[in-house]
């Protein structure tokens, strides 16, 4: 178990946590432990995983739809200048059972 000691709060802080434990039920302890482990930074990623994630996905990409290097801006074009896709048939809105 990880230990830590803090120092130089602000006057009244632990008092404002000793007040919101009592409330609960709970300790002083139990409080400041559950907001820093709440609180915890992220874990950084491995960024070679998060490229072959990236690659994964784009190896789903349609086979006539944007490429590793297209621009979602056509896409997003596309989607507006077709009411979503409503106004053209070009394979591309096709649901999962196939129609």
């Amino acid at each position: 178990m990880e230990q830590a000691l803090i120092r130089k709060l602000k006057p009244g802080t632990l008092s404002a946590y000793r007040a919101a434990a009592s409330e609960k039920g709970s300790s002083v302890e139990a409080e400041l432990r559950a907001l820093i482990e709440r609180h915890a930074p992220l874990p950084r990623k491995d960024s070679a995983a998060l490229l072959r994630l990236s690659d994964d996905a784009l190896a789903l990409t349609l086979p006539d739809g944007p490429g590793p290097n297209s621009d979602s801006t056509l896409l997003i074009r596309r989607d507006r200048d077709t009411n979503h896709g409503k106004w053209i048939d070009d394979g591309w809105d096709v649901d999962a059972a196939g129609h």
